[in-house]
């Protein structure tokens, strides 16, 4: 018996969807509404202005995948050389016995001045905006101060669950909203349409044989596919 929604597609497949962004996905909520709803209603921005590229509040001005802490401002990296090690010689050290080995170190320091910002360094002249995060502390701690006047979506707390916005919420009630299947079940032929507008039906590969008549029929048994709830399993 085969398993959808578990996670990970086939490797062989991968990036056979790179023009749409889809890659490695897992299904969560499968939505169809009346007329079209923009990308920012479905991540649950409230006004139009989120919707401009090229500005900082846009929906998708998100921080790269290799962005790290070093990569917000006020945050600097020094790593130590040979040359901060005094030398034999120089007035310091022993010259004869076990010695130490000479270790280098990096230093972290983390302004934590008012007039400092923390945010993500630019990237073509625009800073990233998202996510937004807490300041740090020069221990590298994150504060209960967020500087920036909006978070992502209908988030109400940086590090919250958004289970308000469209494609997160599983209880969206929309009057434009004329397909919601339930995939919180156990098989395939349990899945539902949560709007009572459609009747789901589950297809499925199947080989066909002649009977003795030669008239065509299935000749192996669908059995319905189990859907998983494991997390670990899922993409995200």
């Amino acid at each position: 018996m085969a398993t959808i929604h578990n996670g990970f597609i086939d490797r062989k497949f991968h990036d056979s969807f790179k023009d749409t962004g889809l890659n490695d996905v897992d299904i969560a909520t499968t939505k169809m509404y009346k007329g079209v709803k923009p990308m920012w209603k479905q991540l649950g921005f409230g006004e139009d202005f989120f919707d401009i590229p090229n500005t900082r509040f846009y929906w998708e001005n998100i921080i790269p995948s290799h962005y790290t802490f070093q990569n917000v401002e006020g945050i600097t990296i020094t790593t130590s050389s040979r040359d901060d090690f005094p030398e034999e010689g120089d007035g310091v050290g022993i010259a004869s016995g076990s010695r130490t080995p000479r270790t280098f170190y990096t230093e972290i320091i983390i302004e934590e001045n008012e007039n400092q910002s923390q945010d993500w360094h630019e990237i073509g002249g625009l800073s990233p905006y998202y996510p937004t995060l807490p300041r740090i502390d020069k221990y590298g701690i994150f504060t209960e101060r967020v500087d920036e006047p909006f978070l992502f979506g209908s988030k109400t707390t940086w590090d919250g669950i958004d289970d308000s916005a469209p494609i997160t919420n599983l209880v969206e009630e929309d009057e434009n909203l004329i397909l919601n299947i339930d995939f919180d079940q156990t098989t395939t032929d349990d899945l539902i349409d949560k709007t009572n507008l459609s009747k789901i039906n589950y297809n499925q590969d199947y080989e066909m044989k002649l009977d003795k008549d030669l008239r065509v029929e299935r000749s192996t048994q669908l059995i319905p596919d189990s859907i998983t709830k494991d997390t670990s399993k899922q993409a995200f």
